[in-house]
């Protein structure tokens, strides 16, 4: 009896044993793979807004051995913008945190993300109105003058670089005047332009044109308007547009 009450309990304790075994197995997560997918998607960038910031003016790798130049004209660095103005309601301009960006500069990280390139703002010596009417005022009159604005930034090693991405916003048709007087400081012959404008429904207007006529010699692939109300969503664009130009082969 004592024999039979023995090989009981030992009998119980072994169920006992694998159940609490079976328990456990079934609380475990199904890989650490799957949780460490988990986390890098919660910490992935939402959107191309997390695309590394721009420098300051004057290329801002300088010396990195890039040969793709991503020269860009914005409002943000060319206004004296009063203190709290409507980045919801000005054209051309966004708000990210606490800093203002332009349209340009936010396709020019774009662009620096696909090429390496170095980023370069072109600034302008006399600032323009705070005031988006104001300065389409402004913009015009340049235009009617035929005027080339007095540049405040300079790409002190120009020949260094065999391709220029330029961005740039369509102002009354074509490019704004301070990028007449960018694209006249410098020899472009033998250079890969690679035009990219944002606009509000003129595209590229005839920018393609002055752009040619001002650089004798320069190699102009077909440039890519973007909307200015769609410029974060233009990444796969402007991704593609790079990549079917050719500049990154070899």
């Amino acid at each position: 009896m004592k024999k039979i009450w023995t090989l009981f309990l030992a009998g119980l304790l072994t169920f006992s044993l694998a159940a609490c075994g079976s328990t456990a197995e079934s609380s475990k997560p199904q890989s650490s793979h799957s949780q460490t997918e988990s986390a890098e998607e919660s910490t992935a960038p939402a959107s191309s807004r997390a695309a590394s910031p721009a420098g300051e003016s004057g290329a801002s790798s300088a010396g990195s051995g890039s040969h793709i130049l991503i020269a860009y004209f914005s409002r943000v660095g060319n206004t004296d913008f009063e203190e709290g103005v409507d980045a919801i309601t000005s054209a051309s301009l966004n708000l990210e945190g606490d800093t203002l960006v332009g349209n340009a500069e936010v396709l020019a990280r774009m662009a620096q993300q696909e090429t390496g390139g170095d980023l370069f703002r072109i600034e302008t010596v006399e600032k323009y109105p705070s005031d988006y009417d104001e300065t389409t005022d402004v913009a015009a009159a340049e235009q009617d003058a035929d005027a080339r604005p007095e540049l405040a930034s300079h790409v002190e090693n120009m020949d260094s670089y065999d391709t220029v991405i330029l961005i740039y916003p369509n102002w009354w048709g074509t490019l704004p005047q301070p990028l007449f007087t960018f694209l006249e400081e410098y020899d472009f012959s033998r250079k890969t332009i690679l035009p990219l404008c944002t606009h509000g429904g003129s595209r590229m207007g005839r920018s393609e044109q002055d752009i040619a006529a001002l650089c004798p010699g320069a190699n102009l692939i077909e440039g890519l308007a973007v909307s200015g109300s769609s410029v974060y969503e233009a990444g796969a664009d402007v991704a593609e547009w790079i990549a079917n130009s050719g500049i990154l082969e070899g």
